[in-house]
């Protein structure tokens, strides 16, 4: 995978640095690194100083917290653009989630100290990373709401939309580059009650499992189950 220069990166115009002029994109290069993780590994774990702030710039990251059983359970699901750890007053504060690469990506490593000088020179990147920050909390609480309103499979459809890019209309393949594990993570149920609602979605003819493939059949249909709410919780 080669790497991707800010200079041509699409996510450029909605990501934190949009509105920097060109002749600054060195600076901000100064200001960080950039890194390409292979599939699997891991960028940060939990419990580790957030001494630094992480931005995604090509493929696709979970994110995740561990029980004391060691299990995990996937938060979200960072896609290109996506700011990922977080940034405390505070230095000595500690990463509340892990991040790992479910594809291969690159990302953009900005160490903190760095970082505040960087926003004191060019403010509106600050602006532009309290929106990222607010985006992501608003994502979280979307999800609280749907793991207490939605049931299971609903949840499921829902999750499935997401995966591909929010299509309302005509079929979408899907390459899964997730386990059947972690789809059940990112909806919260077990592996086999996953299986067994793919398998319903599949006998609605919503959609069609291939090997390492999921195809949406019938994308309205799925986009009415995805945005189905009941007072039960699933």
């Amino acid at each position: 995978m080669r790497k991707f220069d800010c200079e041509h990166c699409v996510i450029r115009p909605r990501g934190i640095i949009q509105d920097l002029p060109a002749e600054f994109l060195e600076e901000f290069h100064a200001c960080g690194s950039t890194a390409i993780y292979r599939q699997r590994q891991v960028l940060f774990h939990e419990g580790t100083p957030a001494n630094a702030l992480y931005i995604l710039c090509h493929g696709a990251v979970k994110l995740y917290q561990s029980d004391r059983f060691g299990r995990e359970h996937i938060l979200d699901v960072a896609i290109p653009g996506d700011v990922l750890g977080e940034l405390p007053a505070d230095p000595g504060e500690c990463y509340s989630l892990s991040a790992e690469a479910i594809t291969e990506s690159q990302v953009c490593l900005l160490p903190r100290e760095r970082l505040v000088h960087f926003i004191e020179a060019h403010p509106m990147t600050g602006v532009r990373l309290l929106e990222a920050f607010s985006k992501a909390l608003s994502t979280a609480r979307r999800r609280v709401r749907s793991l207490a309103l939605k049931p299971a499979e609903n949840r499921l459809a829902e999750l499935l939309l997401q995966l591909a890019g929010g299509a309302t209309n005509g079929n979408r393949s899907v390459q899964l580059a997730y386990s059947r594990r972690e789809l059940a993570e990112m909806i919260g149920v077990s592996t086999e009650t996953a299986i067994r609602l793919l398998g319903r979605l599949k006998q609605k003819r919503v959609v069609q499992t291939r090997p390492h493939e999921l195809i949406i059949t019938d994308s309205e249909k799925l986009a009415r189950l995805a945005n189905y709410e009941s007072t039960a919780v699933a």
